[in-house]
This record gives C-alpha cells, sequence and structure tokens, in this order.
C-alpha cells in the first residue's frame, strides 16, 4: 500500500492494518450515515447481494448509494478519512474537500455502500462556465482555445480494490448526474473531469468521451 510505518511500533502497525483494509475493502461504514438516493440505472439492474437464509445476514448485504450531509459531523470525518487515501494514492492534493462538505458548498460527495462498508466514492463540484475544456485522449493535451459549458465536475473518483471492475464507479457516476443538483438531471455530456489518471481516463473515454471529426477522442475536463 506505499504506507511508510514503523514495524517496532504498535501504533504504527494498527494503523497500517486499518490504512490497508480500507485500500483492499473499503472504509467501514455505519447505519446511520449518508441519506440513500436513487438512480435509474440502480432501478435497471438491481444492486443487491444474494440473499442467506438469515435476513440479519440479508439486510447487512444490501448495496445502497449514499449522498454525505455536511451536517451531520461522523459522516464527512469519516469520508475526509477515505479520501486522504484517495489522494495518497492519486497523489493529489488533500485540501479539495470545501466544496462538498461545508453547509453552503456548491457539490456532493456520494459513497457506495457494500456489506456495511464504503467501497467507493465519487466527489462532484458545480461548475464556472469559464472552467470547461477538451482534452484529448491520447495526448492529454487541453485544447485552450475552445470553452464548452460544463455543469458538474467529477473532483475524485476511487473504488477499492477488491471491487473495481464491477460496476461500481459507473453507479455512482449515475447517482451523481441524477442526485447533485436538486430536481434536475443532468446529461453525460454535461460533467467534466478533472485532470484523469490513466485509469480515471478509460473510465471518462467510456462514460462520456466524444469523438472528434478527426478521429481522435474527447474528454470532457475542467481547470
Amino acid at each position: 500500500c506505499e504506507m511508510t510505518y514503523s514495524t517496532a511500533c504498535i501504533d504504527d502497525v494498527n494503523t497500517h492494518m486499518v490504512y490497508h483494509d480500507m485500500q483492499l475493502k473499503g472504509r467501514r461504514w455505519s447505519s446511520n450515515w449518508g441519506a440513500e438516493v436513487r438512480s435509474s440505472i440502480k432501478e435497471r439492474y438491481p444492486m443487491m447481494t444474494p440473499p442467506s437464509s438469515s435476513s440479519k445476514s440479508f439486510n447487512s448485504s444490501c448495496e445502497r448509494i449514499v449522498m454525505i450531509r455536511p451536517d451531520f459531523i461522523p459522516e464527512v470525518n469519516a469520508t475526509l478519512e477515505m479520501l486522504n487515501l484517495v489522494n495518497d494514492e492519486l497523489n493529489a492534493p488533500h485540501d479539495e474537500n470545501d466544496f462538498w462538505s461545508q453547509p453552503q458548498g456548491q457539490g456532493k460527495a456520494f459513497l457506495f455502500i457494500k456489506n456495511n462498508r464504503a467501497i467507493g466514492v465519487v466527489t462532484m463540484e458545480v461548475l464556472d462556465p469559464v472552467r470547461g475544456r477538451w482534452m484529448v485522449y491520447d495526448t492529454k493535451c487541453v485544447l485552450d482555445h475552445v470553452r464548452p459549458n460544463f455543469i458538474l465536475g467529477v473532483s475524485r473518483i476511487w473504488v477499492c480494490r477488491h471491487e473495481r471492475c464491477s460496476g461500481v464507479a459507473t453507479k455512482l457516476l449515475e447517482a451523481a448526474r441524477e442526485n447533485t443538483i436538486y430536481g434536475k438531471a443532468l446529461e453525460k455530456w454535461e460533467i467534466a473531469w478533472s485532470q484523469p489518471t490513466d485509469s480515471g481516463g478509460k473510465l471518462a473515454s467510456k462514460y462520456n468521451g466524444r469523438e472528434h471529426k478527426s478521429g481522435k477522442l474527447l474528454l470532457p475536463c475542467y481547470i
């Protein structure tokens, strides 16, 4: 997991175990944290783990997507803890949370919950029109002379290692697209990406990349 710690220090070892566990399997999550949201993709493809004979086990295995409420400090702090790991892994700044974590912020954070763990997270910010750009997918060159008007930006998106390539990221994006702005479901082309990594670029290319007349694939991005 690339975390530096001392094997001679019990606190360091315990901290590393928690960090490593979260990186692989997500963060343990209270059933009271977050407001559950609905999305059309959830209706088309119900997110439910096959039930066991125990109703208690069935309830604990339900999958859902929740929106973080800025006024509820425990769930905000739990999400910030996850995003610290995310930013470490993506080599991204750690100070870009105010837009979703403050009551008057212009954005939202959504988490995918499975088996009482937060296994994925996406943070979305409402964009000023001047921030929109196109990026050429294969060269990562930003076209500065064109200013498309995008409404939402994907600031961070992450899924724990054991749950990748299972559709979690797409389900998070669809929930965010339909619930970030109250009462308005946006189109995919109205969403942009903030400096996507290689894996993020692959996701963006499949989700809302657009082919230019030159044959180049363009990704909606923002600065």
